[in-house]
């Protein structure tokens, strides 16, 4: 990451981050306030809590599905499946919408907004049992 030394208005050099990066408000953003672990925390726990569902869902799908929905072992395999498949590509469709037109920023929140309200959702409605 380049750094490139700019003077302020009243002469003082300040670092700014000199790699094409914007910050939310469309400014170069100064290095000592951006990035860190501030940010890392933020998507180190959405993937944890992602990974977690993810792998506790899969456990728990076929079981659901042939037991609470009544479909024969083979559908439900079927389904699991296509599940699989969906839940793996979608992260290619995120990145290219992220790339080309909504910005990394806008996407990760955009995408941690829906994956909490979901899961808030369903842990509701799973723990009160409406169906």
């Amino acid at each position: 990451m380049a750094l490139e030394v700019v003077q302020n208005d009243n002469g003082e050099g300040a670092k700014w981050v000199c790699d094409s990066s914007l910050d939310h408000k469309g400014r170069l953003p100064l290095r000592s306030f951006t990035g860190t672990w501030k940010a890392s925390f933020f998507i180190i726990a959405i993937e944890l809590s992602e990974r977690l569902s993810y792998f506790s869902m899969a456990a728990n799908l076929i079981s659901y599905l042939t037991k609470v929905m009544h479909q024969d072992l083979t559908t439900a395999a079927k389904n699991v499946n296509c599940w699989s498949g969906v839940t793996t590509s979608m992260p290619l469709l995120g990145a290219f919408i992220a790339d080309a037109y909504a910005g990394r920023y806008l996407m990760i929140m955009v995408s941690s907004s829906v994956y909490i309200a979901v899961h808030t959702i369903t842990t509701h409605v799973r723990f009160r049992g409406v169906n």
